[in-house]
This record gives C-alpha cells, structure tokens and sequence, in this order.
C-alpha cells in the first residue's frame, strides 16, 4: 500500500515558510527540527553556506535588530543567541554546547528609567550593543558573551568563562571575567570591519610639538652629507603625541587609531576652549579618548607682561569646566593632563613663582577633572623628581627653552601617559561598544549590519 502522508518539512523549509523575507539561508546547512528561530517585525536573520546547529538551540531577533552567521560556522546544543542590536559570527567561527550570547541587558530601575514605579521587568526598558565574534574564534562549552563585546579572529575562549570585555585576535582566554592568558601565532584569518578609537588632543605646543622635515632627513639609506643644506619641506607633529600614537598602534595592531592633535602653540585656556568648540562644530568628531591640558600659556602670559593675552585663575576654572562640560557629551573618557613645570627661562625667583602659580591651575584642573568623572594625569611630580635626580646634573636637559620638551622631557611624560592607560585598562576597555539605549543602539549601530541584510536593508 502507498502511503498518502506528506514528507515532513526539513527545518529549513519550516522556517523559511514560517519568516519568509525575513531569513535569509543559505546552502547545505544542517538545522535540527528543534531550532527555535524568533524573528520580529523589521528584524533579519542571515545564516551562511554549510551552517551546522544541534539541537535545543534558539535564536531570537527582536526588532529591528540583525543576526548574521557565516559560512561553516558550528553552534553546539542547547546554545542561546538574542539580538536587541545586532550579533556576528565570523566565517568558519564555533560555539560549544550551552553558550549564550545576549546583546542587551535590562537597564536599572532607577526613578528616571521608571518614573511611574511599575512594576513589570521590561518598565525599565533595555540597553544593547553588538556582539562581534570574527572568523576562526572559538567559544568552549558554556560560555557567556554579554553586550558590546568582540572577540577576535582565531581567539580561543575557555570553558564557563564570561566574556564581558573584547578579547583580541589570536588569544587563549579563560576565566570570569574572560582574562587573556596567553597569544600565539595564528593561522590566517580575514579581519573584518577593524575597530577604530578615535583621539583627540586638546592643548598647547607640549601636544602640538612641531618639528621641521625634509624627506631626505629621515631616510637612513639617502641621508645628506654633514654640512650640506637641505630645504625645509613641512613641518610636521611629533613629541610625545605622536609617539604614543607609535605605541598604541604597536601593541595594539588589530585596532585602528584615528588621531587627531589640535595641540596649537601659545594657545591659553580661552583659545583652547575655542578650538574645542569649532571642533565640533565644524567636525562633529565623537571621540572615544580626549586628552586635555591647559594653563601654562595663561600664567607665562602674565610674568611676560602680555596681560591681556594672560588668563587668571577664575576665567581658567570656567573656560576648563565648559571644556569638560561639552566634551563629556561626546567623549567616552577624558583624561585631563596637568602642566609641565617650567624649567629655566627666567631667573630662578622668576621660575620659581611662575611655578608656584601654575602649580594652583594644575590644582584647579585636577578638581575639574574629578568632578567631571574624568581622569587627572599629574606628570608634574615626575618631571620635578626627573630634574632633580638626572645624573647628568642637566635638570634642564628636560626642556629645550625651559618651556617646550626635549626627546627626554617627551620620554618622561610619555611614559605617564602610557602608565595610566595601562593601570585603568583604558584602551582593552574603549574595545568594546558602549552600551546605548535599546533604540538608539538600533540607529547607532544599524550600519554596522547594513550591508549583510539583502540589498543593504
């Protein structure tokens, strides 16, 4: 006898009739008949060439977020994956049994994400950000990847480890939270869309340093004899800016640094302020790390008679908390960097009071920085205890006019800077993708996602 029942519907074909538009799937995958697949209104869900997914696993996609897995991408049993924002995993990428990736959170039910005090989990409302797991990573057996995290390519993460800041490519991870362990050498893998950290500088010539440049002046192999004339070409940035700029983008490869050093000589407060503003307003630059310094052209000013170029203390503290104030609105974090003391450009008793003077504005920036959230750098005393203990006996050796930096000066305050970057996790941390409320997250980070929906939608 013929049976008359119809074949049952492999997985693919139930959730392509179930989605439509909404699921776009690709060749060869291996669905279980239990994949639970939750996709909501303007949400999409993108699932490449030879997928492989167990069983019990679930995905969900609320609205208007994106869930893209690529090609030959192996999820194990029982494993959770909930988009608000948007979540990737990168071609040839494995999740164990039991992960869970969440890209959102509930937010806290404070009195102004609940002014009316009901008493439901959703009233607070939510916050998101993407999650990024690049091609060849590897998540163990329950682990847990929490909102704005990216995991780099070929990055191996340990069993029941919580990943809740990025890792970088080519790391083994373990622990909770994920801390990396080791690196190794990987195997070649594409290194999609490269983070990018945007940082500005703010200040004076200690930031701008300007130095003149001929091509031929640094070019080992076709130096100019000794004596000969070269031409100036340009002037260039360098001094401690440029090189911690050097430095970040050596220990950090995979991240991309976009710099931006508004350093400007002889600017005081009140031109700095300035700058800042027209910054914004003609560049619009949302930074993920300012670096801010002011001060010492407001007292110079004063003790060289130019009176009205100089600044006092009082128009000093309002033009450094508008600063803050407008650059805490678009800045992720923000260290404030104190003046240099000056070195030997007047008289003794001259520099002395000069130095006594600044040392005041150097306080002042530090209250403003506190107040603002923002971090004080203080190379202050290092630079004195430098000066005071160089065996060369040249404490001046620090400066090149008793103002402007040497290499040695630039070394001393670069390695402040990079001695607090390192203590606070300041760059592992701006890795990840700040939080953002649950819509705002969708218009910030749609783009991120655009170009995997089909014809960019």
């Amino acid at each position: 006898m013929t049976s008359t029942t119809p074949p049952r519907p492999s997985a693919a074909e139930r959730l392509l009739a179930e989605h439509g538009p909404a699921l776009t799937l690709g060749d060869d995958c291996d669905l279980p008949d239990d994949l639970q697949v939750e996709i909501d209104p303007g949400a999409h869900l993108i699932l490449g060439n030879r997928v492989s997914i167990r069983r019990g696993s679930t995905i969900q996609v609320h609205r208007g977020a994106t869930v893209t897995i690529g090609d030959d991408v192996a999820i194990g049993e029982h494993t959770f994956i909930s988009a608000m924002a948007g979540i990737r995993i990168g071609t040839g990428a494995a999740l164990s049994n039991m992960v869970d990736l969440h890209d959102h959170n509930h937010r806290a039910r404070t009195q102004e994400n609940v002014p009316t005090g009901q008493l439901v989990p959703w009233a607070s409302g939510f916050e998101a950000a993407p999650i990024i797991i690049e091609p060849g990573a590897i998540l163990s057996n329950k682990v847990t990847v929490t909102a704005g995290v990216r995991i780099g390519a070929n990055a191996l993460v340990g069993a029941n480890a919580m990943v809740s800041h990025s890792i970088a490519p080519d790391t083994i991870a373990t622990g909770v939270p994920a801390t990396p362990r080791r690196t190794f050498d990987g195997a070649p893998a594409p290194r999609e869309d490269t983070r990018t950290l945007t940082i500005g500088f703010f200040g004076t010539s200690i930031m701008e340093h300007l130095e003149a440049i001929n091509a031929q002046m640094t070019t080992q192999a076709n130096l100019p004899e000794v004596g000969a004339k070269v031409t100036v070409e340009a002037w260039t940035q360098r001094g401690w800016v440029h090189r911690l700029a050097l430095s970040l983008r050596a220990a950090w490869p995979h991240i991309a640094f976009d710099v931006h050093n508004h350093g400007e000589g002889g600017a005081t407060s009140r031109d700095i302020a300035g700058i800042v503003e027209a910054d914004r307003a003609t560049t619009g630059t949302d930074y993920d790390l300012v670096f801010l310094g002011c001060g010492i052209n407001d007292v110079w000013r004063h003790f060289q008679g130019r009176t009205s170029e100089a600044v006092g203390l009082d128009e000093y503290t309002r033009h450094l908390n508008a600063m803050l104030d407008q650059l805490s609105g678009y800045t992720r974090k923000i260290v404030v960097v104190s003046e240099t003391p000056f070195g030997p450009v007047e008289d003794p008793d001259t520099v002395t009071a000069m130095n006594t003077e600044l040392a005041r504005y150097n306080a002042t920036a530090h209250a403003a920085a506190d107040a603002h959230g923002a971090l004080f750098l203080d190379v202050w005393a290092p630079f004195t205890t430098a000066a005071r203990h160089l065996t060369s006996g040249e404490p001046a050796a620090l400066w090149s006019d008793g103002v402007h930096l040497t290499e040695l000066g630039d070394t001393v305050l670069l390695q402040q800077t990079e001695r607090l970057l390192a203590e606070h996790r300041i760059v592992e941390k701006l890795q990840d993708y700040p939080l953002l409320e649950r819509d705002a997250a969708l218009t910030t980070y749609g783009p991120m996602f655009a170009r995997h929906r089909p014809s960019g939608g």
